[in-house]
């Protein structure tokens, strides 16, 4: 597990599922940035997902990207002008809403896209290679279960 869990009373706090899974993701989330960087892509951050992950091919508003990711405005507006800065992203007018700007991937963001798509497969390959083919099947079942509980909770 990740050093990044903080210490209580000098000792590693207890990690409840959800620190579990959190840790999971981040350490998985990792090995994504690594492969970025390495095939150029060192200006995209973990952050940075909240951005991609929500982003449609048409274009957003930086409004329903914020509600998406469930973040401020502003903290989403951050990340859209330091995507933009790097090329990744371009605001363009929404032919809907004058007022409105969308913000659309670029050739660039594209490529970073199909990059992180691309690595999901082989990342899912080395955990069915720890766990094997069942359980593999069974974590992805269970998660799921996990999920639409939650979100009808």
């Amino acid at each position: 597990m990740s050093t990044r869990i903080p210490t209580l009373a000098g000792r590693q706090r207890p990690a409840n599922l959800a620190v579990l899974l959190r840790e999971t993701f981040v350490a998985l989330n990792d090995l994504a940035l690594r492969r970025l960087a390495e095939d150029g892509h060192g200006a995209v951050r973990a952050a940075h997902a909240a951005v991609f992950q929500y982003l449609d091919d048409t274009g957003t508003t930086v409004s329903l990207l914020a509600e998406r990711a469930q973040m401020t405005k502003q903290a989403m507006a951050e990340l859209v002008q330091h995507l933009e800065s790097h090329g990744y992203v371009q605001r363009v007018p929404d032919p809907t809403d004058r007022r409105a700007k969308l913000v659309q991937p670029t050739r660039r963001g594209l490529e970073v896209i199909a990059l992180a798509q691309s690595i999901a497969p082989a990342v899912e390959q080395q955990i069915r290679a720890l766990v094997g083919t069942d359980r593999m099947q069974a974590l992805r079942d269970d998660l799921e279960t996990i999920r639409r509980a939650a979100a009808e909770a």
